[in-house]
């Protein structure tokens, strides 16, 4: 049988939300241009995962929705974060490839 998978979301979201305040209070820092460059290597990649998970969370409420017009809206925004995402991986791909080529002091 097929499990709900939003604890898993809640639990990405908990670490990306963690990094983010480790970050902005100084709790946390990159040790090198090499470190930040994995961080973003890792987003890109996280980045390639959401479309599909969109495109997954859209059928979803296509299939349980009571009012298929509420359902034909949810997928019509959703359509668009995907598409924004699509974008936002190119960016981070771009970022990464970047990073690489940066050196430390």
């Amino acid at each position: 049988m097929p499990y709900d998978p939003s604890p898993l979301s809640r639990d990405a979201l908990k670490t990306l939300r963690e990094i983010a305040q480790d970050l902005d209070s100084g709790k946390a820092e990159y040790d090198s241009p090499r470190s930040a460059a994995r961080v973003l290597r890792d987003l890109h990649e996280l980045a390639e995962y959401l479309p599909r998970i969109l495109l997954q969370t859209s059928a979803a409420v296509g299939r349980m929705a009571r009012d298929q017009d509420d359902a034909t809206s949810v997928a019509r925004a959703i359509g668009e974060a995907a598409t924004t995402v699509t974008g936002l991986q190119d960016q981070l791909r771009r970022a990464h490839e970047a990073a690489q080529d940066v050196r430390a002091r």
